[in-house]
């Protein structure tokens, strides 16, 4: 049976802007820290032309969640 979740995930940009990612189109996901800080972010690659990357506020794990419930 197919999943009937959507492929689109809510997360928050690391400037505060809410965004809606496609799921099928993230090729990794890195857990960084802020430049000369130990607050974390999630950088996220994709394979979309019209963005590249992006840094977001959920941490890693909350990234890597929503991710592998999208495909359980």
């Amino acid at each position: 049976m197919p999943n009937q979740l959507s492929s689109f995930i809510t997360l928050t940009t690391t400037r505060g802007k809410r965004i809606l990612v496609n799921i099928n189109h993230i090729v990794c996901i890195e857990d960084q820290t802020y430049d000369r800080s130990d607050k974390r972010c999630t950088y996220i690659s994709l394979t979309s032309p019209a963005t590249t990357s992006v840094h977001v506020k959920e941490n890693y794990d909350q990234v890597a969640s929503l991710i592998t419930n999208f495909y359980a």
